[in-house]
């Protein structure tokens, strides 16, 4: 059943009428007959607005399954899992070597905001090819009496914990971790799990002792196993669930997108991360529960056993792919969520703050790529679930991206709600390693919006690129006297488009993150990549964002000494021109140098739609470190696509959207040498082509 069916079957049986479900929610009754005929779909903050209005969950009618499954368990499938799954225990090495923890688990600072970042990020880079969003769901669990009983005989506990009093001896930061997980079950009788589920996503696919996602995650440390396109690239970032369970320990459940060895539903693992200890004999620390392979002499997936699947609360909806993740003994390690309710809210906050770009949807009736629902529990009882709503904790950034996706933004800052936008370019370097590529410039996209002063986290300027997480938030300084506040994000790489240089950028900017993706630096992944100029490329790409900034929401100096001017300054009554709210831009520009030292560039512009043809003079600057830079003048113009050059104007075709174009500088006019400039690509209308 789909989400208008849904909605279609709640109406219907509270006889209620779309008109007053408009009202409600305000909009039109067209678009509620949209919604109920499937054509387009709410957005989350209006799925919201309906659950509330219906009485309904805003859950059940965004995803439609319940929370858990209720299934009757098959007592043979039961005895099944009990008599063929067991622990296999690493034995220690030979020469003694002892492991005191896994490295990887200690790279990240935080708690629960740092594990909603790095499995987000993982659960946005596993969407599954054709699938138009991924669902991330994270539910926060407190089992206690016969729940928790049953639970811990599931995964076979009484055995488990010889070896976690065994490890917890030591006096390591992880030995400490364990004692007081165990010391806390025994006060308090209770138990916390966080489960992490995505659907609509690639699941664990690969064989069981061979590359591929399962070992990356199940086996390897260090293994990413993801395309080049992905936010993570280290495999550091799976080993933060492990580090937020007080004993080490992760159950998997996985339903695959495609078949391995002719099976694609219901592959169990559990994996467990202890420091070395000495028991009957010495352990390296590593354990998985799974079948065992005789062949192999340890444990490997087990299987399409349901009944496993519910006990071990782990159990999916049919059909849908993806992988649940539960983690057993679940805490914040930073020690500011200490109760249920605090996880919940922390979680929802970290969502909303590192994938607002990848929740806010592209358009009317379309699906953002990521939908994120939080649920508390009780043994098994429901205490609270959120969709997570990014305009509920960004209104003002979530509203900026949308104006940019509805190609509304203006030149210049002059009403509320006015979104401008610059082209940014980032200079890339020669590329020597695989995909190899010569100087490309890219451009990415800076978008700007006025702030309300008394907004939260104004005057910062956030970075993103094609995986739709933030990288990285930072304060933009100086800013002059009078300056207006601002929101602002940049969008870089495949977040600014899909030409080729915007796929050379994205492969750039990921090769310059460190493990935290949290910034675009210097790593040794870029310095063994790229020839110099690297450094120089991300260090004028800042520099360029804050010089736009700060011309964009600076005031002009005018005397405003006479009553109407000051009035007009700040009431800001004079509307945007048309021109403003309908502007060519430069979507991609690729470039480089020949050997007679002109600069060859290939441009896309879009252009909005309209009845005559645009007709437009491309400008090209050679970048300067104060000013808006030297123009360079034109040897040549030649149209590629959709249009046709008519001396230094191109002409577009009658209802074209974008255009190509290739341009040679003349090299006579250059005020330097072209190899050492900045360059950037711009439009200028042609005058007979305004309306």
């Amino acid at each position: 059943m789909s989400l208008g069916e849904r909605l279609d079957q709640e109406l219907q049986r509270q006889g209620k009428t779309q008109v007053a479900l408009a009202e409600a929610v305000g909009v039109s009754p067209a678009t509620v007959s949209q919604w109920r005929a499937g054509s387009k779909k709410p957005s989350v903050a209006n799925v919201i607005k309906i659950g509330e209005w219906l009485s309904i969950s805003p859950a059940w009618l965004q995803f439609g399954d319940d929370p858990a499954p209720s299934r009757p368990v098959n007592e043979k499938d039961r005895a099944a899992y009990q008599r063929d799954c067991i622990w296999y225990y690493r034995s220690a090495p030979n020469d003694q070597g002892r492991e005191l923890g896994s490295a990887a688990g200690f790279v990240f600072e935080g708690g629960i905001p740092t594990l909603a970042r790095e499995t987000g990020q993982n659960i946005l880079d596993e969407r599954k090819d054709g699938e138009p969003a991924v669902r991330a769901t994270y539910t926060v669990m407190e089992l206690s009496g016969p729940q928790l009983d049953s639970f811990l005989a599931t995964i076979k506990f009484d055995e488990v914990r010889h070896h976690l009093e065994a490890a917890s001896q030591s006096r390591q930061k992880v030995a400490t971790v364990i004692r007081k997980g165990l010391e806390t079950l025994d006060a308090d009788q209770r138990l916390v799990l966080l489960k992490i589920e995505d659907f609509g996503a690639n699941g664990l696919v690969g064989p069981e002792y061979d590359n591929g996602r399962y070992m990356a995650v199940v086996r390897n440390i260090l293994d990413s196993f993801k395309d080049e396109n992905a936010g993570g690239s280290y495999g550091l970032g799976k080993s933060v669930m492990w580090a937020c369970s007080q004993f080490g320990l992760v159950l998997i459940n996985s339903t695959l997108s495609v078949s391995q060895d002719g099976r694609r539903e219901g592959r169990f693992i559990a994996r467990m991360e202890l420091p070395w200890h000495r028991l009957d004999k010495d352990y390296a620390g590593p354990a998985w529960y799974g079948e065992w392979d005789p062949e192999k002499e340890c444990t490997r997936s087990y299987w399409g056993n349901p009944a496993l699947a519910a006990d071990a609360l782990l159990d999916r909806p049919d059909g849908q792919s993806g992988t649940s993740f539960l983690i057993v003994g679940a805490y914040d390690p930073s020690g500011e969520s200490t109760t249920v309710e605090e996880m919940h809210d922390s979680l929802c906050r970290a969502l909303a703050d590192n994938f607002w770009p990848a929740m806010t949807e592209p358009g009317e009736g379309e699906q953002a790529p990521m939908v994120a629902l939080v649920r508390s529990e009780r043994n098994g009882r429901i205490l609270r679930e959120d969709v997570v709503d990014p305009a509920a904790y960004h209104p003002a950034k979530v509203a900026m991206l949308r104006v940019h996706f509805d190609e509304l933004t203006v030149d210049t800052l002059e009403a509320p709600g006015d979104v401008v936008r610059r082209s940014i370019p980032l200079n890339l370097p020669r590329r020597t390693a695989e995909g190899a590529h010569d100087h490309l410039q890219h451009e990415a996209v800076l978008l700007v919006a006025e702030a309300d002063e008394e907004s939260a986290e104004i005057n910062r300027v956030a970075y993103t690129r094609g995986s739709q997480m933030i990288i990285r938030e930072v304060p933009v300084r100086p800013l002059s006297m009078g300056s207006r506040p601002f929101h602002a994000v940049v969008l870089a790489g495949l977040g600014a488009g899909a030409e080729p240089a915007d796929r050379a950028a994205e492969r750039f900017l990921r090769a310059a993150e460190p493990p935290e993706h949290n910034h675009w630096v210097v790593t040794p992944d870029l310095s063994r990549s790229y020839s110099i100029g690297y450094h120089k490329a991300l260090s004028d790409f800042y520099a360029e964002v804050g010089k736009t900034i700060r011309e964009i929401v600076g005031r002009p100096n005018r005397d405003l000494s006479d009553g109407p001017d000051a009035l007009k300054e700040l009431l800001r009554i004079t509307p945007p021109s048309e021109a403003t709210t309908r502007r060519l831009r430069v979507k991609t520009a690729m470039g480089n140098l020949d050997d007679e030292g002109r600069w060859i560039v290939e441009a896309t512009v879009t252009l909005p739609p309209r009845k005559e043809p645009w007709r437009f003079s491309p400008t090209i600057r050679f970048g300067t470190e104060t000013g808006s830079g030297i123009s360079v003048m034109w040897e040549s113009l030649t149209g590629l696509s959709c249009c046709a050059a008519d001396g230094d104007v191109i002409v577009a075709e009658t209802g074209a959207r974008s255009v190509r174009f290739r341009a040679v500088t003349d090299a006579s006019t250059h005020p330097v040498n072209a190899r050492w400039a900045r360059v950037l690509v711009d439009v200028r209308v042609y005058k007979g082509s305004t309306s």
